[in-house]
Order: C-alpha cells, then sequence, then structure tokens
C-alpha cells in the first residue's frame, strides 16, 4: 500500500517537473541522471518513512515492556529500513523511467 502511495506522488511530482525535467534534458542532463535523481528522491521518502517508523516502534515497545516483556532485534530493525528503502527503489522505478523519456522540445513548451 504504500508503495503504490509513493509511485502516486512521484508520478505527480514528475507531472509538476515536467519543464524542469526538459531544461535539464536541454542543457546535457543524460537519461540516467534523471532515473537517479527521482530513485534517490522515492528512496529518501520511503527511507524517512522507515527511520520514523522504527522509531515509532521502539517507543511503543518501551511503553508496552512495562506490561509484557519484549524484545525487538537489530536485525529485524535493519531489516525493516532495507525493505523500506527497497520498496521506494520499486515504486520510484516507473516514474523514474517515465521523466527521463519525457521530449525535452515538448517539456519546454509544457504549462
Amino acid at each position: 500500500v504504500g508503495g503504490v502511495g509513493v509511485m502516486n506522488i512521484m508520478l505527480v511530482s514528475v507531472t509538476e517537473r515536467t519543464r524542469e525535467i526538459g531544461i535539464r534534458r536541454a542543457i546535457g542532463a543524460r537519461r540516467r541522471n534523471i532515473i537517479i535523481q527521482f530513485l534517490i528522491e522515492a528512496m529518501m521518502l520511503t527511507g524517512l518513512g522507515g527511520v520514523v517508523g522504527i522509531i515509532v516502534g521502539q517507543i511503543i515497545s518501551l511503553i508496552l515492556n512495562v506490561l509484557l516483556p519484549s524484545y525487538v532485534p537489530t536485525w529485524a530493525m535493519v531489516l525493516g529500513f532495507s525493505l523500506s528503502l527497497a520498496i521506494g527503489l520499486i515504486a520510484g522505478l516507473w516514474p523514474a523511467i517515465k521523466a527521463a523519456y519525457i521530449d525535452p522540445v515538448e517539456a519546454l513548451r509544457y504549462e
């Protein structure tokens, strides 16, 4: 579900930044540069969500530790963060490719 949300956010971002993408392509940015930019943005978005999730999970675990003994292994937190980055990479792939293949001439005409 989170991946679909990130994909929608990134697609809107591509649409809103069409002129910017066109300008970057016109001055020499390669498709690869555009793809990397949008993938990094998507991964930062989900990575931040992963960090917030880990922090909130730790706080809840500490609170519930009063009632029920619990232990959250470090590997589980690392796995959760890694999965959030992977979801960002996968969800950002289509918008990034779409952005990279925008025709610079058409993008500069876009309002």
